[in-house]
């Protein structure tokens, strides 16, 4: 109820910022997961039986992130070309959620196969998992800031 009350530039303007906030929120995790990436690289001197993991763990969310920004910015297209605010918000609601599944799906997943591929580094590949399921938290409260009426 408390939406018909706000002006349409009102909510334009929140649903505008929420997907912009969105697109850097991905784009700033992807960053983030490559620093963590770096760092594990070059403390280990890159070494090979590390490489391999960190890289396509990481690198799985990396691309993961990367693919929330561009859900956020199909959105935040979507808004500013005019179509019903409405429609933009559920759909990109729905997209994150998928990407909020899909990061656990990953993180989880390549962190058993590694896990089951070497179980003497299992502790590492579940961290690395960690890591990465984190971003799943990011994704999650980007999406809750976007506006559930309109």
């Amino acid at each position: 109820m408390e939406s018909l009350s706000v002006p349409p530039d009102v909510r334009l303007a929140r649903t505008v910022r929420a997907l912009r906030d969105a697109v850097v929120g991905c784009g700033a995790a992807c960053l983030g997961l490559a620093v963590v990436a770096a760092a594990i690289l070059a403390l280990s001197g890159s070494d090979p039986l590390l490489a391999g993991p960190t890289l396509t763990i990481l690198g799985g969310g990396q691309l993961l992130a990367l693919v929330g920004a561009a859900v956020a910015a199909l959105g935040l297209r979507g808004a500013l070309v005019g179509r019903p605010l409405a429609d933009v918000v559920g759909a990109t609601r729905a997209r994150l959620r998928r990407v909020v599944r899909a990061t656990l799906v990953w993180s989880v997943g390549a962190a058993v196969g590694w896990a089951l591929a070497d179980p003497a580094r299992t502790v590492l590949f579940l961290a690395l998992g960690a890591v990465t399921a984190q971003l799943a938290v990011v994704v999650l409260v980007l999406r809750r800031r976007l506006p559930r009426e309109h």
